[in-house]
Formats: structure tokens, C-alpha cells, sequence
């Protein structure tokens, strides 16, 4: 029967219990580097080392701006980390950012500080050690990883920080050498293993990066850093954007987030057919409208509402929804208000950034279209006049 077990990067004792290997594994943990890529831009470099029961390294990320974040975490005897120090600045000056974890019996006290600002919050943990929730410091995620894989259990739960809350991330096993991870406000993603456990590479493209990321013999970080810090900086990978018009009488309004292809495969590639989609990037996709209309034949009375599709090689269905201003990962289908068809054609030429528009008319009638890749997705709008 599978297995399954609730863990925290654990003490060594309940490590033994439950079938996650000990932290004196049978291999020494490797040391690495790492790029990660979003279609075809680069967006993140990694280099870390080990050294006795200290992880050291330094990562470069791209977006929105070139970020230079150095880490030390220390275990413990048992495995679990007990002290992490992290330091962030933008790439090519000093950091501008530094923080302390320090693990204490019951509780994650972290303190930030920023120019001549501290901030102190404690995380409660009863008496766990968990990981840190950076998801694209990819040292951390090979470390639990490797130390799964490595023990007898099926799947697990691992707990671990994310701000001043604990983040369960679930753990399983998806063959002789690969990891599943998943959690929620997150999404999934897979792990590749080489034999002394040091991960080959990273399917994220499941989770909010979309990052795809590979083990590479060596980076010189210091050379990527100059070269990012000289070059206009690239802003929001999905920046934000409001597409609005005139219907009759109503102001219509769509505010959404705006990813782009970076020659990536969009409808059944990274956004999967048959499951329901965010209809944009980060935040949910709101619709505000100060009036009552009709969307494809069906009543909404003014408000605002998010929007969320579901794309399919047979067609596509428009979801208004209730709930609004949350993350676009957090979709709770009994707050839907309607569902109707959306009508798919096709374009001779590929939409590189996702777009939202609004058409209005003095007659009531409008439309909201939306574009990607070469996929034209429109919906029929009319507004409900005062009898």
C-alpha cells in the first residue's frame, strides 16, 4: 500500500521512523550549479557548494530587475536547518536586503533589514524545522528532494516558510529517479535525479515561474552579473495591464496579467487543454462593469468579478466568478456566477504577449476577445438597459 506521512525536513529519529533517509545519506550531497530558462530567455543562474553541514551559494535572477541573492544555512545534527542568513541587492551593487533565520524549538524568529529598517516576526513551527520557501533558489529544493528519495516513503508532506506562514509542499515519487512536488497557490512541478542524488534538472513549468531548469558543469556568476547589471532592465515577466470601453451605457473594464510565448508551446503546451486557467498571469484576471450586461446570453449584474477559461481543442468555455482580488492560483468553482461558450478562431499570425480587448458600440453590443498565440478566443457582450 503507499505510504504517506506527514515530515518537516525532520529529526533524525522520526527520519528513521518514517523512511526519509538520515542526513549521513550514503553520498556525500553534491555541489552544482544551475540555469533556469523561460521559453527562450534566460531568467535565473544558481551556484552553491557544501561544506561539512553548511550550504553556501549565490543565485542571479532576471526579472523584474537583476538581483544578486547570497545564502549560508546550517543544519543541524538531525538534518534540519537551523540558521539561514540571506543577502539581496540589485546585480553590480551592494545588497540592499539582509536577513537571519534563526530556528528555535517552536518557532522560525526571522529579522529583515532593509537601509535603516528592521522588521522581526516569528513563524510558528511546534518544534519543526522547515524548509525555506524561495522557489527559485534551487539548492534547497534538491537538498529535500535528495533526502525523499532517498528514504522508503511514497509521498510526504514537508512543510516549509513562505513569509510569516507555513506552506505545505507535498512530496511523491514519480519513478526510479524523479520527485513530484506540488503545493497549493503554487502548482507542481518535477524533479530528475542523478545517481548521488543531485538533481539533473527542474520541470517548474507546472508551478507560477514556469521555469524549466537544468544542472550545468559551472557558472560564472560574476560575468552573467556586469552583463545584466549594464542592460535595460526587462520589468515584470507578466506585467499588468487594464483593457476597458464603452458599452451603451456601461464602463467595462478587464484588469489582467500579460505573459508572453518566448517560443514556448501556449494552449496545450504550458497552459493544458481541459483545465481551467487563470486567463492571464499572477493575480487573477477581474472584470468590473458598472452596469448589468449579458455575456454570452447569460445575466451579470454590475460589479467586479474574475474571469477564468478553460481552453480545449473542441472549444472553450468563459467562467465570471464571484470571487475577486485573489491570487490566480486560487479559483473555488462554487463561487461561479455563469459559464458560456467561447468563440475560437484562428490567426495566420502568433500574438506574442497575451491580450485582452474590449470592444464597445453606442448600440449596447460589444465584445471581450482574447489573443495568444495564434488563438482568438471572443465573447459577445450587450449591456441591460433601464426599462
Amino acid at each position: 500500500m503507499p505510504s504517506h506521512t506527514l515530515i518537516h525536513l525532520p529529526s533524525l529519529a522520526a527520519a528513521l521512523l518514517i523512511g526519509l533517509a538520515p542526513p549521513a545519506a550514503a553520498q556525500s550531497p553534491p555541489n552544482g550549479s544551475f540555469v533556469a530558462t523561460l521559453g527562450r530567455d534566460t531568467v535565473a543562474f544558481e551556484s552553491y557548494a557544501w561544506s561539512g553541514d553548511t550550504l553556501s551559494g549565490s543565485s542571479l535572477t532576471a526579472y523584474p530587475t537583476a538581483r544578486v541573492r547570497s545564502y549560508r544555512a546550517v543544519l543541524g545534527v538531525d538534518g534540519g536547518i537551523r540558521h539561514l542568513h540571506l543577502e539581496v541587492g540589485p546585480a553590480g551593487a551592494a545588497p540592499s536586503t539582509i536577513a537571519d533565520y534563526v530556528y528555535g524549538r517552536d518557532s522560525v524568529r526571522v529579522e529583515v533589514r532593509r537601509d535603516t529598517t528592521t522588521r522581526r516576526f516569528a513563524v510558528a513551527t511546534d518544534g519543526d524545522h522547515p524548509l525555506p520557501f524561495f522557489e527559485d533558489l534551487f539548492a534547497f529544493w534538491e537538498m529535500a528532494a535528495r533526502r525523499f528519495a532517498a528514504g522508503s516513503a511514497d509521498s510526504a508532506t514537508i512543510q516549509t516558510v513562505a513569509g510569516r506562514r507555513l506552506l505545505p509542499v507535498t512530496f511523491r515519487r514519480g519513478g526510479a529517479s524523479t520527485v513530484e512536488l506540488s503545493a497549493d497557490e503554487w502548482g507542481s512541478g518535477r524533479i530528475e535525479l542523478r545517481p548521488d542524488g543531485g538533481a539533473r534538472s527542474f520541470d517548474m513549468t507546472g508551478t507560477t515561474t514556469k521555469y524549466a531548469v537544468e544542472r550545468v558543469p559551472s557558472v560564472d556568476l560574476a560575468a552573467h552579473e556586469t552583463a545584466w547589471a549594464a542592460r535595460p532592465q526587462p520589468g515584470s515577466l507578466s506585467p499588468r495591464d487594464t483593457a476597458s470601453a464603452e458599452i451603451g451605457s456601461a464602463t467595462v473594464a478587464v484588469d489582467y496579467g500579460r505573459p508572453s510565448m518566448r517560443g514556448r508551446q501556449v494552449f496545450g503546451g504550458i497552459v493544458p487543454f481541459g483545465q481551467v486557467w487563470r486567463t492571464g498571469a499572477n493575480a487573477a484576471t477581474q472584470l468590473i462593469t458598472d452596469h448589468d450586461l449579458e455575456i454570452g446570453g447569460q445575466p451579470v449584474p454590475a460589479g467586479t468579478y474574475t474571469l477564468w477559461t478553460i481552453p480545449g481543442r473542441d472549444g472553450w468555455t468563459l467562467i465570471v466568478n464571484r470571487q475577486h482580488g485573489q491570487w490566480g492560483t486560487e479559483y473555488h468553482p462554487d463561487q461561479d456566477l455563469v459559464r458560456v461558450p467561447l468563440t475560437v478562431t484562428r490567426s495566420d499570425r502568433p500574438v506574442e504577449r497575451f491580450t485582452i480587448t474590449v470592444a464597445g458600440g453606442e448600440a449596447g453590443e460589444g465584445s471581450i476577445a482574447l489573443a495568444w498565440e495564434r488563438t482568438r478566443a471572443t465573447v459577445e457582450v450587450r449591456v441591460k438597459e433601464e426599462p
